[in-house]
């Protein structure tokens, strides 16, 4: 017996240390290479972080890959993943959690990104956006047509009982949520189109940073009080920390959309995709789901944690939701919104030939004189960011040529003596008067405006030649024709730096086939109307073609 025993266990023994090297390279070599090889990068929007990195945590315990978590804005991840972020060649994550899924097609705007961000994910939790607003100052009922504005700007009218700020949307989801919700509220076709644009260029200031400014503004003593859009989660999170203001969430009538915090795959490699993949079984744990609760947020069905409500601003009840957003309509609206804040480039080519003293039927005023207030509250349309110059045209009225330049380019609120640019031509606007004796040299001088906007073309605004006429060329003997107009401005234009002639013409004189085909030789669009007291309304048709062009978002 002991014999066999020593015999077991020298077999024994030898069995093991012929196994040693075996093992010793699974657990030092093949390991650590499998691992590697699956180990994964998950960028995670930092409001949903904290609940992200404990399940990672969970995962890499048990017999798994390491997840690696990094907190990271969804705009700089979506520039990343595109190709196009400021930082060419780092590190692309292998997965991704924004706060949106409206972020997943700027990530996937060009090849690069297409290929590797899937075009949907699944949703991790789930945060409404609110109106944040003083506690106490709310109104009782509320709908999202506080976020429109009722008219165009410096045209005067009561304050509103709230005014509604958002965050920038070009970096925060809840930005660009606020734009789309202002969108659905204004309503569909032309109609719609015209009150989301008002509010565009009514409310262009009025984009915060970050939410620390948000709050800021929310607690300034205004009058009216201040709100702005921002998830539930926001207001959530600066009561627990006892921040001042005290903020409420308002939850305005007919449903909102929400931040949805999409999972999504941003890698192409098989072995690491399989780790995308088992990971986010643990993102479905009950663990995540009460961390992601615990951190303000609600589950994708729409449930609170427990001791949500209004202590903190809340009600646990999950407001109705909106159909999601369409990926197209939200990249149009953005881009409309972007070009608004760039503001226009604008030489304004103003008729003062006789007829311009005629009496507009039913006033008391001239067509100069009326075309001058309309004028006037076009310019207050404008943002400050645009650049805008005065040309007047008759025929000549500078030695040979019919047109003289009365206020050149500068930035709207650019300081100009005791005043501003855009004072200055308010001014110049109200001093305007028809010249006697002279003619229509319209055609010589759109040509003479048009070659100076393409000569001085900003590449970051929209470039434009605005004509404002109350009849047709009219200059015998020393004009162009309108064949040989048409061919200088295809010469003159230039690809590379566009320019659109827009033809404002009112009055019964007016013929308006020679201006649609100047219009139309530049990219740009002709606006007939009888009455002059309708160009300020013409002219918000002008800037909103000019801020969508032919693909002007639909509600």
């Amino acid at each position: 017996m002991p014999y066999s025993r020593r015999a077991t266990g020298t077999k024994a023994l030898g069995t093991l240390l012929v196994m040693l090297p075996a093992l010793a390279a699974c657990s030092l070599g093949s390991g650590p290479s499998r691992c590697d090889g699956r180990a994964i990068t998950v960028a995670v929007a930092p409001s949903i972080a904290p609940a992200i990195e404990q399940a990672a945590r969970r995962y890499d315990s048990g017999d798994a890959c390491r997840v690696t978590i990094t907190r990271q804005r969804p705009s700089d991840v979506a520039a990343a993943l595109s190709g196009q972020g400021s930082e060419p060649g780092a590190p692309r994550p292998d997965a991704w959690i924004p706060d949106s899924s409206l972020w997943l097609p700027i990530a996937r705007r060009t090849a690069a990104g297409a290929a590797a961000v899937r075009a949907s994910g699944a949703s991790v939790a789930m945060s409404p956006l609110v109106l944040a607003v003083p506690r106490g100052h709310a109104p009782t009922t509320a709908t999202w047509r506080l976020l429109l504005s009722p008219r165009l700007p410096g045209t005067g009218g009561p304050p509103p009982a709230l005014r509604v700020r958002f965050l920038d949307p070009a970096g925060d989801a809840a930005g660009l949520g606020a734009l789309l919700l202002a969108q659905h509220a204004a309503g569909s076709g032309r109609s719609g189109l015209s009150t989301f644009a008002v509010t565009l260029y009514s409310d262009l200031g009025a984009a915060l940073p970050d939410e620390r400014a948000a709050y800021a503004q929310i607690a300034s003593p205004s009058r009216p009080p201040t709100a702005v859009v921002l998830s539930e989660q926001s207001v959530w999170r600066h009561a627990h920390a006892g921040d001042a203001p005290p903020v409420a969430a308002l939850y305005p009538g007919g449903g909102t959309i929400a931040l949805d915090f999409p999972y999504v795959s941003t890698t192409t490699d098989r072995q690491r995709s399989q780790t995308v993949e088992d990971f986010q079984t643990t993102l479905a744990q009950s663990q995540t789901r009460v961390a992601l609760q615990g951190l303000g947020l609600r589950t994708p069905d729409g449930v609170a944690g427990t001791g949500f409500d209004e202590r903190y601003g809340v009600v646990a009840r999950a407001p109705a939701r909106l159909p999601a957003p369409d990926p197209v309509n939200a990249g149009r609206v953005l881009q409309m919104w972007q070009r608004t804040v760039l503001g226009a480039r604008m030489l304004i080519l103003l008729d003062v030939s006789p007829s311009m003293s005629d009496p507009v039927p039913g006033t008391r005023d001239t067509r100069m004189q009326a075309t001058a207030k309309v004028a006037t509250g076009g310019i207050k349309i404008l943002s400050d960011n645009s650049q805008v110059a005065l040309w007047e045209f008759s025929t000549g009225l500078d030695g040979a040529r019919d047109y003289r330049r009365i206020v050149p380019y500068r930035t709207l609120s650019d300081k100009v003596g005791a005043g501003t640019q855009r004072d200055l031509l308010e001014r110049s606007f109200g001093a305007a008067a028809p010249v006697p004796g002279s003619r229509t040299g319209l055609y010589d001088s759109v040509l003479a405006a048009y070659q100076e906007a393409v000569r001085t073309y900003q590449p970051d605004h929209n470039n434009v030649v605005v004509v404002l006429t109350d009849g047709m060329n009219y200059d015998p003997g020393r004009t162009i024709s309108l064949q040989t107009l048409v061919k200088e401005l295809a010469r003159a234009g230039d690809p590379m730096r566009p320019v659109a002639i827009v033809p404002i013409a009112f009055g019964p004189d007016v013929d308006p086939g020679p201006l649609q085909r100047i219009a139309a030789a530049t990219g740009g669009q002709a606006f007939v109307t009888l009455d002059p007291r309708q160009v300020q309304q013409v002219f918000l048709q002008m800037l909103i073609r000019l801020t969508c062009g032919e693909t002007c978002p639909a509600s």
